[in-house]
């Protein structure tokens, strides 16, 4: 099923790789001789997770040639097998450094989506930090199991072995489950790109001129009222290079686009609580009806925005605010 999507090809590889590693240990327990392969398979961990960390948040197809540069080490050290243990801490090094390196692009592309889009709260893969982080501990936990297996009883040896194979189906489950949920719910999302968020420019007449036209018009026109309004449509209405309306938001406002639209979305829903005797929306409407018609297109992200907002939840403000009208 998830092969046929491109972008997440590389979790079937990811699936592939588990199936042959069990497939050679079992070997290697049944059959033991003086040569070992299965220590190389953890110098292919890491960059197989990092493939798919890069083929998730794009929708262009990773090369296969690309992989298989990051394979060269692994295949070198099939001809040095003999050096077992430090085969194995040469690749839980590299396995927790390519984690680092998932983790340091995904937080770029967050910052990317942050940038360009007023939905970027729900397009976050806050998941996929997660499981590079839990990752990162069941391969520290590994590389202990590896290191005192000589003298380690053979039925704990095999227990521990289990609950690791255990942890990383777990794992392998989980990034399926959100891969599959990522696809039908998102399957048209535009690519984005994990580039370094636009600096403000330094012409500061030019940056006040160009935001106020940005606030008359996202006021005036309602584009905030948008669930997916991006930086490009934004752009398209004023006639303004995307990159100069950026940098004019961060200049004046200090947020990035998904803030600024944000926060325009709060204060439309402020408004109406706050004159809630005088519009009906405010009080013939739930809260969560309110957050859609002023842009919002989830709960969890209107609650935690507001209360960043305003130090209040939904339901907080909006009791202050019949008290108030009282």
């Amino acid at each position: 099923m998830i092969n046929s999507q491109q972008h997440s090809r590389s979790l079937v590889l990811l699936f592939v790789f588990q199936g042959v590693v069990c497939a050679f240990n079992l070997l290697e327990g049944l059959y033991p001789s003086g040569y070992l392969i299965t220590p190389v398979f953890t110098l292919l961990y890491g960059p197989l997770v990092y493939f798919y960390t890069l083929s998730i948040t794009t929708q262009t197809e990773q090369k296969i040639n690309t992989l298989l540069l990051h394979a060269l080490p692994a295949i070198c050290a099939v001809f040095f097998t003999r050096y077992t243990q430090t085969i194995i801490f040469i690749g839980t090094v590299s396995q927790l450094i390519y984690f680092y390196c998932s983790y340091r692009y995904l937080s770029a592309y967050h910052n990317s989506l942050m940038q360009q889009r007023s939905d970027a709260e729900t397009l976050k893969m806050k998941w996929l930090l997660k499981a590079l982080l839990i990752f990162g501990v069941i391969v520290v936990f590994d590389l202990l199991r590896m290191n005192v297996q000589t003298i380690t009883p053979i039925d704990l040896k095999m227990h521990w072995y289990l609950l690791n194979e255990i942890l990383l189906l777990i794992m392998f489950s989980f990034l399926l489950f959100h891969t599959v949920k990522k696809t039908y719910q998102s399957p048209n999302t535009p690519e984005q790109s994990s580039e370094t968020p636009i600096a403000p420019s330094s012409n500061d007449a030019l940056n006040t001129e160009i935001f106020s036209n940005i606030e008359q018009i996202v006021k005036t026109q309602l584009l905030y009222q948008q669930p997916r309004l991006t930086l490009t449509d934004l752009a398209n209405h004023l006639g303004i290079n995307s990159k100069d309306i950026s940098s004019a938001i961060n200049s004046s406002t200090g947020l990035n686009f998904c803030e600024y639209i944000n926060r325009h979305r709060v204060h439309h829903v402020q408004t109406l609580l706050d004159n809630s005797s005088a519009n009906s929306l405010g009080t013939k409407f739930s809260l969560i009806e309110l957050a859609f018609e002023a842009g919002f297109n989830s709960k969890s992200t209107f609650n935690a925005v507001f209360k960043k907002e305003t130090g209040l939840t939904p339901s907080q403000y909006k009791k202050k605010a019949t008290q108030n009208g009282a």
